[in-house]
């Protein structure tokens, strides 16, 4: 199986996925629930971001991850995509968990989407590929703008539910470790 051919079977798959999951299991059973998490129930560390309000905010976070995807599937060959997103995944739900106290609920993508994004805009930057520093530019803009806005915009009345600015900082911080690591271990094998 060539990776373009591989990534798309991962993208088809964790979009079925999250599809199945949206009209078959209620979110009170996957979301990230801080309660829910303190009385043993870890898995939803990692399941809030496959959970949704609604459908919208479903197909945001889908049609996110199918840009990003085509942005960097040169650089998303065979696992590499599914643990990429596995390794965000749980760093953004860590995150919460140890740096959002206040967080009760979170759902979506959209901080592994970031998370993503910055990763990409690395691997651009390690093939010299000069777009790579203005998308991290254009992202630290973005953060800011959450930060500013803390949360409030159009996305949010879409989505039904204010947008959690804090899982988007920490998807981003993720992605520029993962990132980093990639030019090191890149490196590294390149020396040997």
């Amino acid at each position: 199986m060539s990776s373009v051919t591989s990534g798309l079977f991962w993208l088809i798959t964790l979009s079925l996925a999250c599809l199945i999951l949206f009209f078959t299991v209620p979110n009170d059973l996957i979301s990230f629930n801080r309660v829910l998490i303190d009385q043993g129930e870890g898995w939803r560390i990692i399941t809030g971001n496959l959970a949704h309000t609604n459908l919208w905010h479903l197909l945001l976070n889908l049609s996110g991850l199918l840009v990003l995807y085509a942005l960097f599937c040169d650089y998303l060959q065979d696992w590499g995509f599914p643990l990429l997103l596995a390794l965000l995944a749980i760093a953004v739900g860590l995150g919460i968990w140890l740096y959002y106290p206040h967080t009760q609920w979170y759902m979506g993508l959209s901080g592994v989407l970031h998370g993503l994004f910055v990763w990409g805009a690395m691997a651009d930057i390690r093939h010299r590929r000069h777009s790579g520093w203005l998308m991290l530019l254009g992202i630290a803009i973005k953060l800011w703008l959450d930060h500013y806005t803390g949360g409030d915009s159009p996305a949010a009345m879409l989505i039904g539910a204010r947008v959690h600015t804090g899982s988007h900082l920490i998807g981003a911080g993720a992605g520029l470790v993962l990132g980093l690591l990639t030019v090191v271990i890149s490196g590294w094998r390149v020396r040997r």
